[in-house]
C-alpha cells in the first residue's frame, strides 16, 4: 500500500522499489525539518507537493498544513499571511496568524485554485509542470518566480513533509 502511495515521490520514479522510495521520502522530511529549505530544490517542492497533496483529503490537507505552520514562527506566519492575502487580491486570507487559519486559507487556495495550479498557481507557477512553467509569465496572482518570497517555499515543503510523513506512516 505505502509502495503504491510513495510512487513518483521524491524525485522517484514509479519503478523504484520501496526502500528507494521510503529513503527519498525520509531524506525529504529530515532536511525540512532541520531547516535545511537550501537543500530542498524548488522543482523538489514543487514536485512533492503536488504528489502528496493530491493523496490527501480536505481535513488531512488541513491537519498536514496545520502541523508543518507549526514549525513556522509567528512572524513567518504573519508574512506568508500577507502574502497569501495579497497575491489572492484579498481572497484568501486566514482570520488570524495561528497555524489552524493559515492552514485553512491555504487549503481554500489550494482547492479553489486547484485549474491554475493549486498553490503554486497563487505563489506564481501554474499548471501542472514546474519545470514547463519556471520561464513562463507567473499565473494565479503571483509575482515572479515561485519562491521568490522563501516563505512560500517553506510553506509548501513542510506542507509536502507532514503529508509525507503521514503517507507513509499513518499511525503518526
Amino acid at each position: 500500500m505505502v509502495d503504491q502511495l510513495l510512487g513518483g515521490l521524491f524525485g522517484g520514479n514509479d519503478d523504484d522499489d520501496e526502500p528507494t522510495r521510503r529513503r527519498r521520502a525520509t531524506d525529504f522530511v529530515d532536511r525540512y525539518e532541520r531547516g535545511a529549505h537550501d537543500q530542498i530544490g524548488d522543482d523538489e517542492v514543487v514536485q512533492n507537493y503536488r504528489a502528496t497533496t493530491s493523496r490527501l483529503s480536505p481535513d488531512q490537507y488541513q491537519q498536514a498544513a496545520t502541523d508543518a505552520f507549526r514549525n513556522m514562527s509567528q512572524e513567518e506566519r504573519r508574512e506568508l499571511r500577507r502574502e497569501m492575502k495579497r497575491r489572492s487580491k484579498d481572497r484568501f486570507d486566514a482570520a488570524d496568524d495561528s497555524p489552524e487559519e493559515i492552514a485553512r486559507a491555504m487549503q481554500k487556495a489550494d482547492q479553489e485554485e486547484s485549474g491554475g495550479g493549486g498553490i503554486a498557481g497563487l505563489f506564481g507557477f501554474g499548471g501542472d509542470d514546474a519545470d514547463k512553467n519556471r520561464n513562463a509569465q507567473p499565473q494565479g496572482g503571483g509575482i515572479g518566480g515561485l519562491f521568490d518570497n522563501p516563505l512560500a517555499k517553506v510553506a509548501m515543503a513542510g506542507v509536502a513533509a507532514m503529508a509525507a510523513k503521514k503517507l507513509t506512516d499513518p499511525n503518526r
